[in-house]
Order: structure tokens, then sequence, then C-alpha cells
């Protein structure tokens, strides 16, 4: 299993989406987000790979859809590590300046 490491950016970013989900849709909505999210995690650690590449981005960074968000992150092979970067919706026009703390 790949070890996966959360940013405080991604994890800021699904504090908000959470949080305006349950202010905007319900709980019931913004739980099944956040099981979604947490499903994501796992998904990564099995399958890292498994995104498509945005070599526009950065060489090694791929994304994944939880629609309506893409879930940014950073995969090296060695040390077999993902980094989540960012959980963005996919509306936003997207830069490599987005995913630097």
């Amino acid at each position: 299993m790949t070890r996966v490491i959360v940013s405080a950016d991604a994890r800021q970013d699904a504090d908000e989406i959470l949080a305006y989900l349950e202010r905007e849709a319900g709980r019931a909505v913004a739980l099944r987000y956040a099981v979604r999210f947490r499903d994501l995690i796992r998904k990564l650690s099995d399958y890292p790979e498994i995104g498509a590449r945005r070599p526009f981005l950065a060489d090694s960074v791929r994304i994944l859809v939880v629609s309506p968000y893409l879930a940014i992150y950073d995969y090296a092979p060695e040390p077999d590590a993902v980094t989540l970067l960012r959980i963005l919706h996919g509306r936003r026009r997207i830069t490599a300046s987005m995913l630097r703390s």
C-alpha cells in the first residue's frame, strides 16, 4: 500500500467544502461527500497511478474526480508516496501556483 499524505491545503479545502455543503445542501449531503473523500484516500493508497496525469501543472501531478470536485495529487514511485495537494471545484481554472503553499 502506498502512503498517502494529506497536505494542509487539501485538508482545508475539504473542511471548507464540507462546511459549505452542510450549510447549503444539508448535513446528509456533506456526510456523503466526507465518505467520498475518505474513499478517495483509500483508493489512492491502493492505486496511486489511477488518476489522469496533468503535466501542465507538474510532471508527477495527477487528478481524480469526485464530481464536481477535482482531487489533485502528486505521486512519487520512490518512496511510494502520494501527496494530496488540493481538492478544488472542477469549474475553477487550476494553475500550478495553486498547488504551492
